[in-house]
């Protein structure tokens, strides 16, 4: 009877055994993958933040050559080829740079006629029905590729008129009437070669007023362009490393009921697992809305999975008769494992907190990006909006500052740029007014529940003057200096932000067309106001 209750004891002793080791170990097979899980997400949001985070450089690197076309309308090709050469030196996700100007039909034979002198062969042309160029058709107005960078290469996009294509002509229009960036859907680009996908970027350059929509669409002058191939683009995010064990797709999701796949990165007979994918979407790409899907292969979660959970249910085996002492152990392992988890959610929460900067913060000043300026301004107008207070702008920029970078190089200019916008942050004195750089030397200071702008924009002239940095280029004042347009607006039902921005803009220009070191406001309505018709930005 004894024998057969020691039998029972040992055999119950044995099944709870194996039913606690079996349990535990599935337990730390959840854990484990909860953790994998966890990691692979991480992966995909940091990969995703970098390919942002290089889409955003070569976008704030096309306003270089937008800002060049904005100050010089007649900007020939020397000058360009030199700007074009330098921003893709900087900035190699971009493939190439163009210029296409507005041309009527009745000035076509002589702008042939021109371009010609340059290169004998040059034609306005568009893409056949059967894809090849010819002459392009007759219309009323067309937008042909003058200007390309690099040539080499890129030579039969010469003459190519923009508005022959449908697709791109429909972000053009979207460009000249939005009077911002957009960027086209996914293209299949003239010059390319091989089996990829591209875009293009568009930015409007008017001469005149651009306050109202018919004035965007009567005085565009051109279109600036910037050629992006997606796939190089993703690579260089990556710097160059593409994981082989994790398929990598990226959409074009804008319209729902026509996603594009833009990018298919697929290792060959790759094996994907079906409960290891994640999706995530990108901030809005000038008007697209993108999205990155990653899967893992079975390759990946092997080279994850440990032997844990097969040592754990071994060792439970072998350590049944020390239960207690093994529950202990397990405890202490548990507590162990919570830290690690702990440990790396501050991880985690470190490094968002670094791409949070990254996105947020101009590289060169230190300054909130543009970025962030058109986050902050709608979050302000939305603010004033509800309790009917006063939001004023300030506009800023350098007076002759190409001139500055001609005469005493790159270099000098954006060290000239940081102390500028170290001035520009001391002028402050509320912790809610910011000042960003928004693009090249142009500089945008918030100030919210503001009436009387001038003070801060004195202050920030000042502070400017202040610095006494030497500048032979600034006609007879010999220094650097600032020229400022300020906008002060309530909102209300009949006005918008961009109404308040186009004011302070107005005034910008009003200011230069004024000899410039000096500021100009304008207050009350802010549409009330015509723009001043040539584009006198410096």
């Amino acid at each position: 009877m004894a024998l057969l209750k020691r039998r029972y004891i040992r055999m119950f002793v044995v099944i709870i055994g194996i039913v606690f080791s079996a349990s535990l170990s599935a337990l730390f097979s959840a854990s484990e993958h909860e953790n994998i899980v966890s990691d692979f997400e991480f992966e995909v949001e940091r990969k995703a933040a970098a390919f942002s985070q290089t889409l955003d450089m070569n976008f704030e690197a096309l306003q270089s050559i937008s800002t060049l076309f904005r100050t010089y309308p007649d900007t020939g090709y020397l000058m360009f080829k030199q700007e074009a050469q330098r921003v893709l030196q900087r900035h190699s996700g971009i493939q190439g740079l163009e210029w296409a100007p507005r041309i009527f039909q009745e000035e076509l034979t002589d702008a042939e006629r021109v371009m010609q002198l340059h290169f004998p062969e040059f034609s306005f042309t568009h893409i056949s029905p059967h894809g090849n160029m010819a002459i392009a058709k007759e219309s009323q107005e067309y937008y042909p590729i003058y200007y390309v960078e690099p040539y080499f290469g890129n030579e039969k996009v010469l003459g190519f008129d923009l508005g022959s294509n449908p697709r791109r002509m429909s972000t053009l229009i979207e460009a000249r009437d939005s009077g911002q960036a957009k960027a086209t859907a996914s293209i299949r680009l003239i010059q390319e070669t091989e089996n990829q996908r591209g875009f293009l970027t568009m930015v409007p350059i008017y001469q005149g007023a651009v306050s109202t929509l018919a004035h965007r669409q009567k005085n565009i002058i051109g279109i600036v362009l910037a050629v992006n191939r997606i796939g190089d683009i993703f690579v260089m995010s990556q710097h160059g490393e593409l994981p082989t064990d994790l398929s990598i797709r990226l959409f074009d999701i804008t319209n729902p009921k026509q996603v594009e796949l833009l990018f298919d990165r697929t290792p060959k007979d790759a094996i994907l697992s079906d409960d290891l994918r994640y999706t995530t979407s990108l901030p809005t790409v000038l008007g697209r809305q993108w999205k990155m899907e990653v899967t893992a292969t079975k390759a990946y979660l092997a080279g994850k999975k440990s032997m844990t959970p097969i040592i754990v249910f071994a060792s439970g085996i072998m350590l049944t008769a020390f239960f207690t002492a093994y529950l202990s152990l397990m405890f202490r392992h548990s507590g162990l494992v919570e830290k690690e988890v702990i440990e790396r959610t501050k991880d985690l929460d470190f490094a968002n907190n670094e791409l949070r900067k990254l996105s947020q913060n101009d590289a060169l000043t230190g300054l909130y990006n543009r970025r962030y300026f058109d986050e902050y301004a709608s979050r302000e107008w939305l603010r004033a909006q509800r309790t009917q207070t006063p939001l004023s702008l300030l506009l800023i920029d350098v007076d002759h500052f190409k001139r500055y970078n001609d005469c005493y190089g790159h270099h000098a200019g954006d060290v000239c740029l940081k102390q500028i916008a170290s001035a520009l942050q001391h002028a402050l004195m509320r912790s809610q007014d910011i000042v960003c750089r928004y693009g090249g030397e142009e500089f945008v200071i918030v100030l919210p529940d503001t009436t009387e702008p001038g003070n801060v924009a004195e202050r920030c002239r000042a502070k400017i003057a202040a610095l006494g940095i030497e500048h032979n280029g600034n006609e007879d004042k010999g220094k650097v200096s600032i020229s400022i347009g300020a906008a002060t607006a309530v909102p209300s039902g009949a006005n918008q932000f961009q109404d308040l921005f186009n004011a302070a803009d107005e005034a910008l220009y009003e200011a230069k067309s004024s000899g410039r070191d000096c500021t100009v406001i304008r207050t009350g309505d802010v549409e009330s106001d015509p723009l001043p018709d040539e584009d006198l930005r410096a």
